[in-house]
């Protein structure tokens, strides 16, 4: 990816964000595809464990590495990711589990890591037990909430996050 590529694709976030999106993957992967050709790929990113973060967009470069262009919105320290196949990060990067679409009950899935549930089934049960709170996946959260108060000061979306937190009942004091 060249310098002049990543501008593009970030002040193509920029624009998506200010026009109401909350990360703006699937915009920004659609942007990439019909931009440089790159395919557009829906699925989740989870933790190395399994266990999904978020329903996530991202782009497959022709020589088989990925592009997340939103990877800043994970609060891991990246802002456009570029994973070559066969690398950690890039494992993390996967389809959505559902009951019947999984590592117990498909054989090319088998290697992978899986949380014991459908990706939904975690989330409904995790939110249930108030466990979603912002930066839920990160064992320091202090760079994602900072990043998050950033952005609820330029992006209509986040202060709109930030408040659906607070009436799910979450503190949100990091987030202001």
């Amino acid at each position: 990816m060249t310098d002049l590529q990543r501008e593009e694709v970030c002040a193509y976030r920029h624009q998506k964000r200010l026009a109401g999106c909350w990360g703006a993957c699937f915009e920004v992967a659609c942007f990439i595809e019909h931009r440089y050709g790159w395919r557009r790929v829906d699925g989740v990113y989870a933790l190395p464990d399994g266990r999904p973060v978020f329903l996530h967009s991202w782009n497959s470069m022709p020589d088989g590495c990925l592009l997340d262009g939103t990877a800043d919105q994970f609060g891991e320290g990246l802002d456009i990711a570029v994973h070559p196949e066969g690398t950690p990060d890039f494992s993390r990067y996967r389809e959505k589990y559902t009951a019947a679409h999984n590592p117990n009950e498909i054989a090319w899935l088998a290697a992978r890591a899986y949380a014991g549930m459908s990706d939904q089934t975690f989330w409904d049960e995790q939110e249930a037990r108030k466990m979603l709170f912002p930066g839920w996946w990160l064992a320091d959260a202090t760079s994602y909430l900072a990043w998050f108060r950033r952005g609820a000061a330029i992006y209509p979306m986040f202060a709109k996050m930030r408040d659906r937190y607070r009436t799910r009942g979450y503190d949100i004091a990091g987030l202001e």
